[in-house]
């Protein structure tokens, strides 16, 4: 096949389909966690040697007391005395003291307080005697608020502890959760040490399969890229013959596949690529994106007319709600190949009506709401149905804002405001502690940084759109003016080449059909079971 060299086809470039995008869009997946909180028996193991420590060893003592009846509001503020004490003899037992109020702030579901003392823990370092048994506390706590970037942070410090020194009953969870993050930080290397590790028999196993994949891809690694993704579909693939796939599973069968056809691309094998991206079956929500991204496909492998049958499905009112802006330029592109000028005008003109004021919207939102927590707010009543808006640009939003970083973050800021709702609840004597004024300041700043890295992620991803239209505009121009020089007769020899020069690009008079098939002529009417199976019969209007 001739090499495509038109510079405007820099948007083939993105179907190497946003790898980083796609590790996000499955990140809130919940694979069952432990949800028990056990603590272990070690959490004391390394505590400081008894010493006279007066009446602070006494609080300690009722506060274990109060915990182990479950009275967990009480044990939080004896422990409290003591972390909050200012002479020497609170010192001896102060560590434990604050291992343990984290501890009962975790039991009373108060979790931005239980990580602000589990925090200062780890902050503290190794000289905390509790900055080990510390871990199960921000593990616990990933499971309510796995969208918290400090917790995030703190618990990568302990990835050079795995395994040896993670307890072995979290192991998986915390290979899974930390070689992620570390992924999403770019330290590739670490993030496979620790994805790879995670046993076959764990919930995380698949999950950390299809990351390790992409973090393959990020570092250009085809290869055992590849191997990875084969290893999670066939470890999903064997759960699915045992009936035994549930539905959040299933979607990361698909994810996975498209995944797999997404390397194959990437790699030039065009053919493998189409034929995962048939695996992803009609009833799926991503088979919308599986056509669009096989079309690129067919356009590499020069079945045009396959091409441009997805495009002409997705066009349909069946899928009204998909966002695919490169359609449009991709067509322009496949119909300039084969000399249809006109025909390449026209759909560039309707891309231009359609989405230049799309673009000036979007844009006019983000100079509107420039604060990140106005921004935040906007959006929430945009979710809530409150803004009146036009559904085409709120389509455009919704699919900038549906990726599984955006939603933890707005999930964060929810879980925050129900903490601070809880404490309202507690009882009247320990709302009015020092313990709770100081935690309802902490939850109110916690709040505060919530919702206002929420709505700088959602302000940078409306950005990103803008520059991704601005791209396909400026990409359009730049078509429009080859169609013109071509027009004039002046092609370059390296566009030329990649020309479908002289007779009917599909080699035939008349689409080939089998046995299972009939042949209808479309008449401007789309039906839902012939979505996917439309084929454009187009003749190369190119001479020598």
């Amino acid at each position: 096949m001739p090499q495509r060299v038109l510079k405007y086809l820099v948007v083939i470039a993105a179907v190497q389909f946003g790898f980083v995008q796609m590790s996000q869009a499955q990140d809130s997946m919940d694979f069952g966690a432990d949800e028990t909180m056990d603590f272990g028996a070690e959490d004391a193991a390394d505590a400081a040697a008894p010493v006279d420590a007066g009446p602070y060893q006494e609080f300690m003592d009722e506060g274990k007391k109060l915990y182990e009846a479950e009275k967990y509001d009480e044990a939080s503020l004896m422990f409290y005395k003591v972390t909050s004490a200012t002479d020497a003899a609170a010192e001896v037992v102060r560590p434990e003291a604050e291992y343990e109020l984290g501890k009962a702030l975790l039991r009373m579901e108060l979790y931005q307080g239980a990580l602000s003392y589990f925090g200062a823990i780890v902050d503290e370092g190794e000289m905390h005697p509790y900055y080990l048994p510390s871990l199960r506390g921000l593990i616990l706590l990933t499971d309510a608020i796995p969208g918290d970037p400090s917790l995030m942070e703190r618990l990568a410090q302990f990835a050079s502890y795995f395994p040896e020194n993670v307890p072995e009953k979290y192991r998986d969870q915390f290979a899974y959760l930390v070689g992620r993050y570390l992924y999403q930080e770019m330290n590739t290397d670490e993030a496979l040490r620790l994805l790879t590790a995670v046993s076959p028999r764990s919930p995380y196993y698949a999950r950390s399969r299809y990351i390790a994949a992409i973090a393959n891809v990020s570092a250009y690694k085809a290869e055992p890229a590849i191997e990875e993704f084969k290893e999670a579909l066939r470890y999903l693939q064997q759960k699915d013959d045992d009936g035994e796939l549930s539905a959040k599973e299933r979607e990361l069968l698909e994810t996975t596949t498209l995944g797999m056809a997404r390397t194959f691309y990437s790699t030039g094998d065009y053919q493998t690529s189409l034929k995962y991206y048939s695996k992803i079956k009609r009833r799926s929500d991503k088979w919308p994106k599986a056509l669009f991204e096989s079309s690129w496909a067919f356009f590499q492998t020069d079945d045009y007319n396959k091409a441009l049958g997805n495009l002409h499905s997705l066009n349909s009112p069946f899928f009204a709600d998909a966002y695919f802006p490169e359609g449009p330029i991709l067509s322009a592109v496949i119909y300039f190949y084969n000399c249809k000028y006109p025909r390449v005008r026209s759909v560039l003109s309707d891309f231009d009506y359609y989405y230049a004021p799309l673009k000036d919207e979007v844009q006019s939102v983000i100079l509107q709401y420039e604060d990140p927590t106005e921004i935040f707010d906007w959006i929430r009543s945009l979710q809530k149905g409150e803004v009146d808006f036009d559904p085409q640009v709120y389509r455009i939003l919704s699919a900038a804002l549906s990726d599984a970083e955006v939603t933890r973050t707005f999930d964060l800021v929810d879980t925050i405001e129900s903490e601070t709702e809880k404490i309202g609840t507690m009882p009247e004597a320990w709302v009015s502690s020092e313990l709770g004024s100081s935690l309802v300041q902490e939850s109110e700043l916690a709040l505060s940084f919530a919702r206002n890295n929420a709505g700088t992620l959602a302000g940078a991803r409306l950005e990103r759109v803008v520059r991704e239209l601005e791209e396909l505009i400026q990409q359009k121009d730049e078509i429009q003016f080859e169609v013109a020089r071509a027009e004039q007769g002046v092609i370059q020899a390296d566009i030329r080449a990649g020309m479908s020069v002289g007779g009917n690009v599909t080699a035939s008079d008349r689409v080939q059909v089998s046995d299972e098939e009939l042949y209808w002529t479309f008449d401007g009417e789309y039906w839902r079971d012939e979505l996917g199976f439309y084929v454009f019969n187009m003749n190369s209007e190119c001479s020598r």
